[in-house]
């Protein structure tokens, strides 16, 4: 009987170039994707404004629905496409997502009233979620003493998409308008799909394969999932870093208005290309040196309480630049903690079944989009400096969390057996 562990051995073999083009390709990918969708997602209330929407809190309402949607398809969707990439592979996986999330996207730019933004947010949650399925690829096409630097490198792309998203989005808007802006993204995850497709090797599955007497193969099946108490908590950090980013990108351009009322999409195309850059900073420079293995429950725990005062700066910003600087500082110290947190998700997961876990990260991930757009919503109803208070509140209380139960899972280039206790 030959198990899952050829696979691993393979990995762990394969030269250092070629870890590096895998790396690479993906980064790129997950990079361009990120680019399209940063084109357009700070306008989005704007844009539903636009078209029809009566106030900024009923715009709110109305991507709160659509994320809402978006996030039921995902926690409905995700387990079982992570399932279907442990049995077939996970590059086929992330071909799917960034297929769809081009056609998603300009279908988003088609859409003439608030709520028909339900439609193309309802095909993104079933069928796209390009971050995690990028991560399960990666976790299973380097070997694991490299999981943690391949994933800050994917990461960083993406966060290059943030810095360059935003920029060249509000350049595109001034000169073909929101929907025409939407439209030119659309065309980015599909150029990305391409290069996938040509540059990434297929993955081979997890599976364990049993043999007949005669020595012929005659039944496979996958490694058993059996999450621990370590992996959820992985999860429940995942799952608050996207909650709390689809909170501040919502809030923002609202923010900002309030603090200087008229034109101001230039303002909040500087403020999220800030923050991009700043998250890049983040991951080439400060990651690498404070997310060190021995030491990642004191980076996440110092990293969730230094975000917490970022977020308590922007309810109390009374100036552009101070919010700006606010801004910049939750999204350098969020983005380090994103690869920390598919790292430990990776590293409390057997090889085999990385594709289930990451797959139900994508859970947690769409219930962070329904949870994080409706208190955005909430909060520009009642309160946008309260809602920044509440959720300060909330990273405090996760550094407590992490402080008291997160261990360190093994990354040491050995094959993962098992999920870490």
């Amino acid at each position: 009987m030959t198990t899952a562990r050829d696979a691993d051995e393979r990995v762990a073999e394969q030269p250092s170039d070629a870890t590096n083009r895998i790396t690479w390709a993906i980064a790129a990918a997950v990079g361009t994707a990120n680019l399209s969708y940063n084109f357009w997602a700070p306008f989005l209330p704007l844009f539903v404004l636009q078209i029809g929407a009566a106030d900024e809190a009923d715009a709110l309402f109305w991507i709160a629905v659509a994320t809402t949607v978006q996030g039921i398809g995902r926690l409905v969707s995700g387990p079982i496409w992570g399932i279907v990439a442990d049995r077939f592979g996970r590059k086929d996986m992330l071909l799917r997502c960034l297929v769809f999330a081009s056609i998603a996207n300009w279908i988003t730019a088609a859409i003439g009233a608030p709520w028909h933004l339900t439609f193309s947010f309802l095909l993104q949650g079933i069928f796209s979620g390009y971050v995690p399925a990028s991560a399960a690829l990666i976790s299973v096409s380097v070997p694991d003493s490299r999981i943690s630097r391949s994933l800050s490198t994917v990461t960083s792309a993406q966060y290059l998409g943030n810095t360059l998203g935003p920029m060249l989005g509000a350049l595109m808007a001034i000169a073909l308008g929101y929907r025409g802006s939407i439209a030119v993204a659309s065309m980015f995850p599909l150029i990305a799909a391409v290069g996938v497709f040509f540059l990434v090797p297929r993955d081979r599955p997890g599976v364990i394969r049993t043999a007949s007497t005669d020595g012929e193969k005659v039944s496979t099946k996958l490694e058993p999932f059996r999450p621990t108490f370590q992996l959820w908590l992985a999860i429940l950090v995942y799952f608050v870093i996207f909650t709390m980013v689809q909170a501040i990108r919502l809030l923002s351009p609202l923010a900002v208005k309030e603090i200087a009322p008229g034109n101001v999409d230039s303002i909040i195309g500087l403020t999220f290309t800030l923050g991009g850059l700043a998250s890049a900073v983040s991951l080439i420079f400060l990651a690498p040196k404070f997310f060190r293995s021995g030491g990642l429950q004191r980076a996440m725990v110092v990293c969730s309480a230094l975000s917490g005062l970022a977020m308590l700066s922007l309810a109390f910003a009374g100036s552009v630049p101070f919010y700006i600087a606010g801004f910049a500082l939750f999204s350098l110290v969020q983005a380090a903690m994103i690869p920390a947190s598919n790292t430990l998700i990776a590293g409390n997961a057997p090889r085999a079944r990385r594709g289930t876990a990451f797959g139900v990260a994508s859970s947690a991930q769409a219930i962070s989009f329904m949870i994080g757009p409706f208190s955005a919503a909430l909060f520009a109803a009642v309160s946008i400096d309260l809602g920044f208070v509440i959720l300060a509140g909330a990273l405090f209380a996760l550094s407590a969390v992490l402080m008291v139960a997160l261990r360190e899972p093994s990354m040491t280039g050995e094959r993962t057996t098992s999920a870490t206790a």
